[in-house]
């Protein structure tokens, strides 16, 4: 069984993007109960929880993150945590008892073959995730930002994006939803702290008309979550 230290030395292919909306005034208090009885769990188990944040300006919002290194370990996973295990069965209750909705998930692949648990980096204090909806172009879509747009991000210094995919193989635990949209892509970037994400924020407006004319005319609607540790 892999500890938490050990789980960032994993390969994922399944990353799930869970955002909890929590009852008024209970978020640190959740924060703190997740942290205490489920991360060493769930990483023991296969379920690698790699990060953790809120919404800006948003109250009682957590996000999270989990990887897994494939769909059959994330079934497995699933069924020995919230069917078999003690942990979940002590605790998993008054866990519940804090949220009111925590089925807005996106099961994800990478386009990378796989990607290190590590890819946000644990000294990184904002995570910006890209939703790109992409009717019937995501092929496109694809192909510009691994032409155009990744080398855009690079000129800038920004490296560490990871693009992702929804998992379309069927979700085997159907007591935790998921969204599984085939035409949507997702970017994650990190960055250093709120200033560094402000700076480089700027220098993206500055990108070339043609490159932002060539993405909106294939983007049918892009949303953005600016996520803070």
């Amino acid at each position: 069984m892999a500890n938490a230290q050990e789980s960032y030395n994993q390969e994922i292919t399944v990353l799930e993007l869970r955002n909890y909306l929590l009852k008024p005034n209970t978020a640190d208090r959740f924060k703190k109960y997740f942290n205490a009885y489920f991360i060493t769990p769930m990483h023991a188990l296969g379920g690698y929880t790699l990060g953790q944040f809120k919404i800006d300006r948003a109250n009682d919002r957590f996000v999270w993150f989990r990887g897994f290194k494939n769909m059959e370990t994330r079934v497995k996973f699933l069924n020995d945590f919230y069917v078999d295990s003690k942990t979940w069965k002590d605790f998993g209750k008054d866990a519940n008892d804090m949220m009111i909705n925590s089925d807005i998930v996106y099961l994800l692949r990478p386009l990378a073959k796989s990607i290190s648990a590590n890819f946000l980096k644990a000294s990184h204090k904002i995570v910006v995730v890209n939703f790109y909806s992409c009717n019937s172009t995501l092929d496109k879509v694809i192909a510009l930002f691994n032409a155009e747009y990744l080398p855009f991000l690079e000129s800038i210094e920004i490296k560490n994006t990871t693009l992702w995919v929804s998992e379309m193989q069927e979700n085997d635990f159907p007591r935790l939803p998921a969204f599984q949209d085939k035409n949507l892509l997702v970017s994650i970037t990190s960055f250093e702290n709120k200033k560094e994400y402000q700076l480089k924020q700027k220098l993206i407006n500055e990108m070339s008309n043609q490159l932002r004319q060539s993405m909106l005319q294939l983007i049918t609607i892009q949303n953005t979550l600016l996520l803070i540790q």
